[in-house]
């Protein structure tokens, strides 16, 4: 089991919970389910097992219930499904794995036709082209299963296997390869789509490239897609996947991560060096102060590992808290396969296309992209973690820090900076803030909210400018649509409202943070 994974499962408790739809069936549900009844679309209907299943938020303290549930087989079952929204007045969105953090996979809100995507989950890799055709429903899991059995391909994404590929895809799609190779969405050749009229429409670069663009960063506000064309990769030959922790007091960490920030900000970073860090309490792993986990996959050989690292290592181990309690191997040489499986515990080889989702915590995360911070910047941040970190056993904060930028990284010298929607493809560091409980438990949203909200106000203050957010964290307290969007999408979202008047005049394709018209 990987470190990141014993120490998650150390910190949360996960129980067994369900979102379950409640009361009688409305007039209006009642109307949109005969209208998917008479185009014989496949449902799930509201007090079933399946709709309960269809409708189970990834975050237990959002949960909604749509008005009806469409579980399309075919691309005709979804251009059904989208005229009998649109028909009533409905607003439409696709869930394609359920692991939105705002719950915008069944709405966002009460009252929403979901489209369940879990059936179209094929997986073709050409064997002449090497390009993948991959349909939305498709867990990450499942993909890199079939890109291996067919090819020993790999796409770009990320390291979880149950998140499915649609709403991965369309908002970015970062992982252990992003620093080398780019975004997920960076390799998406061509997309069917059904739009907010019901046609089938295809987005590339030379079909419909407007839309194309849009979709690469903002898919959910303009259609439903149906079928992703994707660019392989060969695998590497070997994955260097390392794990250097440590428990530092207040001064260390403050110095420590001016370490991490100087080595990613550098080209001592090779384009092959992905890295992020994480950070929660040293107390849930028996420790003191803060614990700082800098972890990764390196694409490459042990001996140039050790070489690209050592500015790095040197520096951080200079400063002492070295947690060697946790006795874990620094660095495992493993084939691309045996990293992923390395990674998410072994578990990718049991994720089913139809297997039951997980019950999570309820949870607030809150995302930031950012630039390197000021010296005064993280002083800040750390005094404020250092001193208000939650120690309560039925409260986790968890920080994870992605340096997916940099001068080598592929989101910069490899594609164009507007080649996407995508909005933060220049700066350096991902953030993903968290704080929950176990799964049992209500989220007291009266005091973690403020105090995750806590540290991007200190970067927007001390920086003396706004920061942009990741979309695939989606954080609901920031606002609707163009609030939003502008967070989600800075500098893109002018452009997107234009094309979303032109491609979704009706506003059928909406959730509360989706870009407005």
């Amino acid at each position: 089991m990987g470190i990141m994974m014993r120490f998650l499962a150390a910190s949360f408790i996960l129980g067994g919970a369900h979102c379950s739809p409640g009361g009688p069936v409305s007039t209006s549900s009642e109307s949109v389910i005969q209208c998917l009844t008479a185009s014989n679309v496949p449902q799930a209907l509201p007090g079933t097992p399946e709709f309960a299943k269809s409708s189970s938020p990834h975050n237990l303290r959002l949960r909604f219930t749509p008005l009806a549930i469409a579980v399309p087989s075919t691309v005709s079952h979804v251009q059904a499904a989208v005229a009998c929204g649109r028909q009533h007045g409905v607003k439409v969105n696709a869930r394609s794995g359920g692991h939105s953090y705002a719950s915008h996979g069944i709405g966002g809100e009460d009252g929403h036709l979901v489209i369940d995507l879990r059936l179209l989950n094929q997986v073709i890799v050409d064997p002449d082209t090497k390009v993948a055709t991959v349909g939305p429903g498709a867990k990450l899991g499942n993909m890199a299963i079939q890109l291996d059995a067919q090819g020993k391909r790999l796409i770009p994404h990320g390291i979880c296997p149950k998140v499915g590929v649609g709403g991965h895809v369309l908002h970015g799609g970062w992982g252990y390869a992003t620093h080398n190779h780019g975004l997920f969405l960076d390799y998406l050749e061509e997309v069917q789509v059904v739009t907010a009229n019901s046609s089938v429409v295809i987005a590339s670069d030379t079909q419909n490239p407007h839309l194309f663009w849009a979709l690469r960063g903002a898919g959910m506000s303009f259609a439903i897609a149906t079928r992703f064309r994707f660019r392989t990769l060969p695998q590497p030959d070997e994955i260097q996947l390392f794990y250097i922790p440590f428990s530092w007091t207040l001064p260390q960490a403050k110095a420590g991560w001016r370490v991490f920030q100087d080595y990613v900000a550098s080209k001592a970073r090779p384009k092959e060096m992905n890295i992020r860090v994480v950070m929660a309490s040293a107390a849930l792993l028996g420790g003191e102060g803060t614990f700082f986990l800098f972890e990764g996959a390196y694409h490459g050989s042990k001996t140039n590992y050790e070489v690209a690292i050592k500015p790095f290592k040197d520096a951080a181990m200079a400063l002492g808290g070295f947690a060697v309690f946790l006795n874990i191997p620094e660095v495992t040489s493993v084939g691309y396969m045996d990293s992923l499986l390395y990674a998410n515990n072994n578990a990718l080889w049991n994720i089913s296309p139809d297997a039951e989702p997980t019950a999570h915590p309820s949870q607030f995360f809150k995302s930031m992209v950012t630039d390197k911070l000021s010296d005064a910047t993280t002083d800040a941040l750390m005094e404020a973690l250092h001193n208000g970190s939650q120690t309560n056993p039925d409260r986790t904060w968890l920080w994870i820090t992605s340096a997916i930028g940099g001068p080598n990284s592929a989101m910069s010298t490899m594609f164009l900076l507007n080649s996407t929607s995508y909005s933060h493809r220049s700066s350096l560091l991902l953030w993903e803030i968290g704080d929950m409980v176990n799964a049992t438990s209500s989220y007291p949203a009266d005091v973690g909210i403020p105090w995750v909200n806590q540290f991007v106000d200190i970067v927007e203050k001390k920086e003396g400018k706004g920061v942009g957010m990741y979309y695939n964290y989606a954080d609901p307290t920031i606002g609707h649509h163009e609030a939003a969007g502008r967070r989600y999408w800075p500098g893109n979202y002018e452009r997107l409202a234009e094309l979303k008047r032109v491609w979704d005049e009706g506003g059928v394709f909406e959730n509360p943070q989706s870009v407005g018209l």
